[in-house]
């Protein structure tokens, strides 16, 4: 039974040194963006770094660079591969136009088997 217990007591101990590690980092990361925000010439702070601005209501982005000099990143929106219903990044499909309908597919293996099962659909009627 002691064995046990040393066993048991052993795992809590490194959950909880797991739990504090964490908890550590992230108030470290926290700190570090908070000092970066205060930094920036143009005193904006909030959500800083996130890459995309909010113009009206909206949220726009590129890939450019803020007032700080920092690169913005492209927002990506995710697109649903109509054979195998994968979701992926728009940026990363293969887009596919059927009948003036834009698609995406996650592979040419997808694209090529929508294409052909369209095609059957079109000569049956």
């Amino acid at each position: 039974m002691n064995f046990l217990a040393r066993i048991l007591r052993f795992v809590f101990l490194v959950v909880i040194f797991s739990w504090i590690l964490k908890l550590a980092a992230r108030l470290l990361g926290r700190a570090i963006e908070n000092a970066g925000d205060r930094n920036r010439p143009d005193g904006a702070g909030g959500a800083a770094g996130t890459g995309a601005a909010e113009i009206g209501g909206k949220v726009a982005s590129g890939n450019s660079s803020d007032s700080a000099g920092r690169p913005q990143l492209a927002a990506r929106q995710l697109v649903r591969d109509p054979v195998c219903g994968m979701h992926l990044a728009e940026t990363l499909a293969i887009p596919f136009r059927d009948r003036g309908e834009l698609l995406h597919f996650c592979s040419a293996e997808c694209r090529d088997k929508y294409a052909n099962e369209s095609l059957r659909r079109v000569a049956n009627g």
